[in-house]
């Protein structure tokens, strides 16, 4: 495709831009949705939960599902590129090209291309994460139900948090307080006294069979025994996002994520973002967001 006009381009092919794709094809819209062929970031998942209709399916199951239906309305095409350039043209159109060397003019383009979760250099975190190493207890702590958790607590509120919420998926865990996160001495006796295990220093080593955790070293050489690692990595967002704010003086908020109004529209006219572009949703979330952006193009399209 070289320089072919659409109505709408959606960068990103996760449950943000899918919903914004199907909203848009049924109103007969011409889209081209961009979707990196790498994996995305929910993509080491063994399942989608939470997610009505759709609980259990895994991240390529759940897009082959949409697709189809997305395909029934014959107004949207997939484009399995990443985008290298998106610049704005004096008509106000959008130009996007991807890394393949597809070339496309857009009236309108929405943002939908997620975040990076940095995962820590540590012995044996790859091999467990998005199994016994998790980030959000709603999407994956039943699978974990009533195994030894060690939450990582890597800010104070982290570790205020969790302990509460955790009693629904298990009665036994432990606090991992990580360097630079310190708790009131009343608080962690009462932690204790309820039998909560707290401990101090960086994890260093992860102990595990296959992709089940067994237990942590710390580097105060301490070992704690848990079956279950409640961790949220570090975020940054795509090169996409400074490409953006230097090409087409994109706003972004004090966490160096995209800026949005209430209705997903960001400063530059014809700009929308969705979904964890804007740091994080869950699924459902994120296609709220997707479906925000959709329904507001159309209105805006004959004001």
């Amino acid at each position: 495709m070289q320089n072919k006009q659409y109505d709408v381009v959606i960068i990103g092919g996760g449950p943000a831009g899918l919903q914004a794709a199907l909203v848009l094809s049924r109103t007969r819209k011409c889209i081209l949705v961009f979707d990196d062929p790498q994996p995305p970031r929910n993509g080491a998942s063994h399942g989608v939960h939470n997610v009505i209709g759709l609980d259990g399916l895994r991240p390529a199951e759940i897009r082959d599902v949409v697709w189809e239906q997305i395909n029934v309305y014959q107004s949207a095409e997939l484009c399995q590129e990443r985008v290298n350039t998106l610049t704005k043209a004096e008509d106000g159109c959008f130009d996007v090209t991807g890394d393949g060397g597809t070339s496309v003019r857009a009236k309108q383009v929405i943002l939908a291309a997620g975040y990076r979760d940095v995962h820590p250099d540590i012995p044996g975190f790859s091999d467990c994460w998005a199994d016994t190493i998790i980030l959000c207890p709603f999407c994956d702590g039943y699978e974990n139900r009533d195994r030894v958790w060690g939450i990582v607590a890597t800010s104070e509120r982290e570790a205020h948090h969790f302990p509460s919420m955790l009693k629904n998926w298990t009665s036994d865990f432990k606090l991992l307080l990580q360097p630079g996160v310190t708790i009131d001495e009343d608080y962690r006796n009462k932690l204790i006294a309820s039998g909560v295990g707290v401990h101090d220093g960086a994890i260093a080593d992860i102990h595990h069979e296959g992709s089940k955790v067994k237990g942590v070293t710390l580097d105060t050489g301490e070992e704690v025994e848990v079956g279950t690692l409640l961790w949220i990595p570090e975020k940054k967002p795509l090169p996409l996002i400074d490409m953006l704010v230097k090409n087409v003086g994109l706003e972004l908020n004090e966490n160096g994520f995209i800026k949005t109004d209430p209705f997903q529209k960001t400063n530059v006219d014809g700009l929308w973002a969705a979904g964890d572009i804007q740091q994080g949703f869950s699924a459902m979330d994120a296609a709220n967001t997707g479906n925000m952006a959709a329904v507001m193009i159309i209105k805006e399209w004959y004001e």
